[in-house]
C-alpha cells in the first residue's frame, strides 16, 4: 500500500494567502501561455488560409478563431465568478469577525436581562390567567364541574406563581406602588 501525500503545501510556513497568491500565479500564467497558443494558431491559420485562397484554410482559421471566442469567454466568466467568491468570502469574515466572541442570544447588557426576566414573568401572568379562565369556565357548570380539571388549574397556577416569585425575589427588592 502506498503512503499518503499531503495536497496542501509542503512548507509549513506558508499561510494560506501566500498558497493562494502562488496558486493564482500559477493560473495566471497557465492561462497567459494557453490564450497566447490560442492567438498564435489563429494567426497561423488566417496567414496559410490567405496564402493559399482555399476554403478550407479559411474553415480552419474560423474554427480556431471560435475556439479563441469560446477561450475568452470562458476567462471573462470564471474572472467574474472568481470575483464573486472573493467578495462573499470577505464578507462572511467580516461577519465572523464581528460575531466573534459573542453567543447568538447572549445578554449583552443589563437591560436586556431585564428584558428577558419581563417576558418571563408576562408569560407566567399569561398562563395564570388562561388557567384562571379555564377555572372560572368549569366553576360555572356547578355540580357538573369536572373536579379534575378545576384541580388541574389551581396546581398550574399555584406553581406559576411560586416561579414567578422566585424570578422576582432573586432580582432584588420589589418597588412600586400597591394598588388597593
Amino acid at each position: 500500500m502506498g503512503t499518503m501525500q499531503s495536497i496542501g503545501p509542503n512548507d509549513p510556513r506558508l499561510s494560506g494567502a501566500a498558497t493562494d497568491r502562488k496558486t493564482s500565479r500559477t493560473a495566471l500564467w497557465a492561462t497567459v501561455i494557453g490564450m497566447a497558443v490560442l492567438v498564435l494558431i489563429f494567426v497561423f491559420a488566417i496567414i496559410q488560409a490567405a496564402n493559399e485562397s482555399s476554403v478550407l484554410g479559411w474553415i480552419l482559421a474560423a474554427i480556431a478563431g471560435g475556439w479563441l471566442a469560446i477561450a475568452v469567454y470562458v476567462l471573462f466568466m470564471v474572472r467574474g465568478t472568481l470575483r464573486f467568491g472573493r467578495e462573499a468570502v470577505a464578507r462572511m469574515e467580516g461577519e465572523m469577525r464581528g460575531a466573534s466572541g459573542r453567543a447568538p442570544a447572549a445578554a449583552s447588557s443589563a437591560s436586556e436581562g431585564d428584558s428577558v426576566r419581563d417576558q418571563k414573568i408576562a408569560h407566567s401572568f399569561q398562563i395564570v390567567l388562561v388557567q384562571a379562565k379555564v377555572l372560572s369556565e368549569e366553576l360555572e357548570k356547578g355540580p357538573e364541574a369536572d373536579r379534575e380539571v378545576v384541580d388541574r388549574s389551581i396546581d398550574t397556577i399555584n406553581l406559576t406563581a411560586k416561579n414567578g416569585m422566585g424570578m422576582v425575589r432573586s432580582d432584588g427588592p420589589i418597588s412600586g406602588t400597591v394598588v388597593d
